[in-house]
């Protein structure tokens, strides 16, 4: 029976982690399908390769739960095959350590010596300092996860591993990391703590890189947001004293320019500190051939050929296949975005931004009918009608138009994880960047297609400027409502129901645990981001019209790093542990984020808003219905502007990059001392490989010699 450690029985075993033999690491479920007979055999073949079985609920049940862990001498046998980096002592009076591949012959170098192993960070230590809670996760998962199928499976469905045949074949649906409950408390008691800095560390020793760098950049964006946040209080108070408008104030088009100069450098030291984290976490080495070590995917598929680099038997897949498969992928994705279109006209219409005022203008001013005017349904926002815009009954379709995007963007996740399954990826990472890739750019689509319509179609800052206030504070809303509450709420009424339907004696507390924890949700660390690259959006491209979106965003930040940790602790299940050395496919979008906000900013300045006419007012007059409008023959003058304007920003952002190194001088400081030594240990090898053969060679001579004078004497 599995023993669950409570928060008295932890602080007796020295503050570290508990002994790895005696504690599960993995969870694995079988499912209702899975007979007795396969059940045996998998546990038969799991202690055949060294996986001690933990039961925690008996076989005969409906939930058949295994608790599997290993030893620890084969948990270093797997960090030397994947070559996991650690801090190594060195034998150089100069050099006390560096970042090392893990090696048995060297296994003692590598023990107690971590300088990150303090009074805190050593609960999440075993008792040799030498793995952390997410390590052992991460090497046993790497085991159980290259263990061969059963025969009989391997060879009827061609599945190459067990793990993976079994959850294809519908035999087990979940194998996922043990919690350590005392660990997983005691990061969300120090996360909720809002006198001291977020346990970055303790999160990347508990949850693994995956995650923790998640939450650094959180951390890292929470503080950075204060800059434009502060800017942007003051040009709000000083508009307010002046009585301006958003409009008029001549102080806002500087908001967007300085947003965008601190989105840049945001960008740049971020990078810094996540190359920093990298290589503090041993992962900054990690390329594409490391990745194939840590995550190759077990659903790849191809034909069986000798690589012509090893001469070794591989799967392989023609990468032009996938290309023209990602290119279907491409059409399909689009060809689902119509759907959002269509509702976001109605939508719009339904809100008031597309009236009847507004189509008359539009023809007079074009000579032909407002294309998204639908009179059906801008109706319905007319006064003393369902959605009247002009009472509170105008908060009706804004609080709809989130629910049925969010509908929208659940749809297409299925969507998207079947192209993606079916593109074929050879690497977890390059899956999951696909991934991210299509459903940003759906769930982008869905989030600025209005504000994109507002600002550059319609040209109405103050429609953007409330779309703007009211997207942000649904956003925020929603994601409180739908992520934790709900999900909290719900857990919480299913373990009351299983609590008063089986009431069993006190011996099977532990059990029951361990099935409500394999009972939760699967932790998407996709949606963390997105909302957050979503909300980056709305700061940057959108800087010019809502100056106040920074202040807003930097206490919402606070709010939403603690919310994230409390819903990974209390909601989901605790995440398989993956190896990054970056925040991977979000750091690109990032960067493509802040180079588009130079050029909406300037659009929103130039033609979107009256900002530029109080610089240039003789290039504007006004038109026929009382609103800004460009003089004639000043259009080209001041498109020139503005395109100067925004290619400037552009080349300033990159010198700006240019001056900045990427990666920090004491990381590339620590990469020299490991080439150094491994280059001195070189030499002394060469040194002592030509000494010997000096040796060799002078004993031969030697011996020739007395040969000689020994024939020469008979």
């Amino acid at each position: 029976m599995l023993h669950q450690l409570d928060h008295d029985e932890t602080e007796k075993i020295s503050g570290t982690l508990p002994p790895v033999e005696t504690t599960p690491i993995l969870y694995l479920r079988f499912t209702s399908k899975a007979p007795k007979d396969l059940i045996n055999d998998v546990v038969a073949r799991l202690k055949q390769v060294g996986i001690i079985i933990i039961p925690t609920e008996g076989i005969d049940g409906d939930d058949k739960l295994l608790g599997l862990t290993t030893t620890q001498s084969l948990l270093e046998n797997e960090a030397e095959i994947v070559k996991l980096v650690k801090p190594c002592r060195t034998n150089d009076v100069n050099i006390k350590q560096i970042m090392e591949h893990f090696s048995i012959a060297t296994r003692d170098n590598f023990i107690h010596v971590d300088e990150n192993i303090d009074t805190n960070n050593e609960r999440f230590y075993d008792s040799l300092g030498l793995f952390t809670a997410a390590e052992r996760v991460l090497l046993f998962q790497r085991m159980v996860d290259s263990i061969p199928a059963l025969d009989a499976y391997h060879q009827s469905k061609n599945h190459k591993y067990l793990t993976s045949s079994l959850k294809t074949l519908g035999y087990v649906d979940v194998v996922c990391p043990a919690h350590i409950p005392h660990l997983r408390e005691y990061i969300l008691r120090d996360t909720m703590n809002f006198m001291t800095d977020p346990p970055v560390q303790a999160i990347r020793n508990y949850y693994g890189e995956n995650v923790a760098f998640y939450f650094a950049w959180m951390d890292f964006s929470s503080k950075w947001i204060r800059v434009p946040g502060f800017i942007g209080l003051i040009v709000y108070c000083v508009r307010e004293y002046r009585g301006d408008t958003v409009d008029t104030c001549d102080l806002t088009p500087f908001v967007g320019i300085v947003t965008f100069f601190w989105a840049t450098i945001f960008n740049r030291f971020w990078e810094r500190q996540e190359a920093s984290l990298a290589y503090q976490w041993g992962s900054y080495a990690v390329t594409d051939r490391d990745v194939l070590d840590y995550g190759k995917r077990a659903n790849f598929k191809g034909e069986t050929r000798r690589s012509p680099v090893t001469g070794r038997m591989e799967v392989y897949y023609s990468p032009s296949k996938r290309k023209l498969k990602c290119s279907v992928s491409f059409l399909v994705s689009m060809l689902f975005l119509i759907l959002p279109c269509i509702l976001m006209i109605l939508f719009m219409n339904m809100q008031g931004y597309i009236s009847v005022d507004d189509a008359k203008r539009w023809e007079m001013d074009k000579g032909y009918s407002h294309p998204l005017y639908f009179p059906v349904f801008a109706k319905l926002a007319e006064p003393g009608r369902i959605f009247d815009a002009s009472s509170w009954k105008c908060f009706v379709p804004v609080i709809l138009r989130p629910l049925m995007v969010n509908f929208m963007n659940q749809m297409y996740r299925k969507v998207a994880v079947v192209i993606t399954e079916w593109e074929n990826h050879e690497l977890i990472q390059h899956y999951r960047n696909s991934l991210v890739l299509k459903r940003f750019a759906f769930e982008a689509f869905d989030a600025y297609v209005v504000l994109f319509y507002l600002a550059f179609y319609e040209r109405n800052i103050h429609l953007l400027r409330l779309e703007l206030v009211g997207a942000m504070s649904a956003d925020t809303f929603r994601r409180m409502l739908t992520e934790s509450a709900i999900p909290f709420a719900l857990q919480k009424l299913s373990a009351t129901k299983n609590n008063s339907s089986t009431k069993k004696d006190d011996d099977k507390g532990a059990e029951q645990n361990c099935s409500a924890e394999v009972d939760m949700d699967e932790y998407e660390l996709f949606d963390d981001y997105i909302e957050m690259l979503i909300n980056f959006g709305y700061i940057t491209l959108f800087a010019s019209a809502f100056p106040l979106a920074s202040f807003i965003t930097t206490f919402a930040n606070v709010v939403e790093y603690r919310s994230d940790c409390w819903k990974l602790s209390r909601v989901f299940r605790r995440p398989s542990v993956v190896k990054n050395n970056s925040i991977g496919m979000w750091k690109h979008l990032l960067h493509m984020i802040v180079s588009l906000s130079a050029l909406t900013n300037c659009l929103i300045f130039a033609f979107t808003s009256s900002q530029l006419q109080q610089f240039i007012p003789d290039n504007y007059v006004k038109d026929q219905f009382g609103r800004p409008a460009l003089r004639t023959g000043a259009a080209e003058e001041t498109m020139l502007l503005m395109l100067g304007l925004e290619h400037s920003l552009i080349v300033l952002a990159a010198l700006v990059k240019s001056i900045v190194p990427k990666v920090p001088q004491h990381v590339r400081n620590g990469i020299s001392k490991r080439d150094y030594l491994h280059q001195a240990l070189l030499a002394k090898g060469r040194l002592r490989t030509m000494e010997a053969a000096a040796t060799a060679q002078y004993n031969l001579e030697k011996k020739q010699k007395l040969s000689v004078k020994r024939m020469n004497t008979t």
